[in-house]
């Protein structure tokens, strides 16, 4: 995997892991890596995450390869990753027929990195400094 490639995958297993509302710490670094490594492999490029009612599993192709429950997870929808992408999927649609009917990223969107809520706030510059500034100005022109 080249470094952009594992960039990518990094950052949508940080968005994907953002969404499913996961404190930072130890463990979920440890989770991680784990996904990015594991999303990586030569062997899984058709490999996906899914979370559903508490659980992580992990696909490759329609196997489900491991079922790992993350109670720490306070996401209530289904969400789809894979190393490039992440969507809501219709739990329905999963759980009856196997289907991933994506349904988009809206109200995953303020979870990710950069963006919304996640977005670094700009400091605002003291507004009294810049009149005082002026002020000061005035006053040695004027003097």
């Amino acid at each position: 995997m080249s470094p952009d490639e594992l960039a990518r995958t990094a950052y949508t297993v940080e968005c994907f892991l953002n969404a499913l509302r996961l404190e930072d710490g130890r463990e979920r670094t440890e989770l991680e890596a784990s996904l990015v490594h594991w999303l990586g492999e030569p062997k899984n490029k058709d490999g996906y995450l899914i979370f559903h009612a508490g659980n992580l599993q992990r696909h490759r192709g329609r196997s489900v390869i491991q079922t790992q429950p993350l109670p720490q997870a306070r996401q209530p929808r289904t969400l789809w990753c894979n190393s490039k992408k992440l969507s809501i999927i219709d739990p329905a649609a999963y759980l009856d027929h196997g289907q991933l009917l994506m349904l988009g990223t809206a109200g995953l969107l303020l979870t990710l990195p950069g963006s919304g809520n996640a977005a670094p706030q700009k400091k605002e510059r003291n507004s009294n400094n810049n009149s005082n500034n002026n002020n000061n100005n005035n006053n040695n022109n004027n003097g």
